[in-house]
């Protein structure tokens, strides 16, 4: 009896213990991830098998898929948080990495609509306009330095290392494009149009090469050109 009690008592062990993911990574700084895209594809490449894995990327490879089947019911308070905020970043910010990992995760798509729509509800998808945060940064200054123009570029082009502002341009510019920076506030219109007109008259090469990157098959051509031949 005492033997079948130790037993009983081991198991209960194994399934409590076994209840919540550990927390040795909680506190990572996942901002810093988002911020820097050097290091988000670096834990992208983990999941998807194409790249190395750190200690907690291996850690997150090991679970990703049993906590988007749960729901993340084994997840701390902390990983739940910094999951959702992840899900949505991903989904607002790095569609093609999304994709990639809904299609290695979530092949059937039974996950990938339920956590989409809580983005949307989360007013994440929907907001009307880019921060501002950057608008006070001096473009002028960027043009006249050749060395700050050929860094801003090789940012968007995966090339180089981007800054903050740099980031946040690269994370929009895509969708400025498909939408004649409709979500633009009134000092980015002024400034992409002055940018674009900078590149396209001393650095044509450079706006080729934007072209080819974010609308490869001209497919909104015709909305950008519109915007930046306007001046409203």
């Amino acid at each position: 009896m005492a033997c079948k009690l130790i037993v009983l008592c081991c198991v209960l062990v194994a399934v409590f213990a076994d209840e919540k993911y550990t927390d040795k990574y909680d506190g990572i700084n996942l901002q810093e991830i988002l911020d820097n895209r050097r290091l988000l594809l670096a834990y992208a490449n983990c999941l998807l098998d194409k790249g190395k894995c750190s200690p907690e990327g291996k850690e997150l490879k090991d679970h990703v898929q049993d906590a988007l089947e749960t729901g993340c019911a084994k997840c701390t308070e902390t990983q739940k948080n910094g999951s959702y905020t992840m899900i949505e970043h991903l989904i607002n910010k790095e569609k093609e990495i999304w994709e990639e990992l809904s299609a290695k995760y979530d092949p059937e798509g039974k996950y990938k609509k339920q956590y989409e729509e809580q983005a949307k509800q989360r007013a994440f998808i929907t907001a009307d306009e880019y921060t501002d945060r950057y608008d006070g940064i001096n473009v002028d200054e960027i043009l006249q330095n050749q060395r700050l123009v050929t860094s801003y570029v090789k940012c968007l082009l995966d090339k180089g290392r981007c800054t903050p502002e740099g980031n946040e341009l690269k994370v929009h510019i895509k969708d400025g494009m498909q939408t004649g920076c409709s979500k633009c506030t009134d000092t980015q219109r002024h400034q992409a149009r002055k940018v674009v007109k900078f590149l396209r008259e001393h650095q044509d090469n450079y706006w080729k090469d934007i072209v080819v990157k974010y609308d490869p098959k001209n497919e909104f051509k015709d909305v950008y050109e519109a915007f930046l031949a306007s001046d409203e």
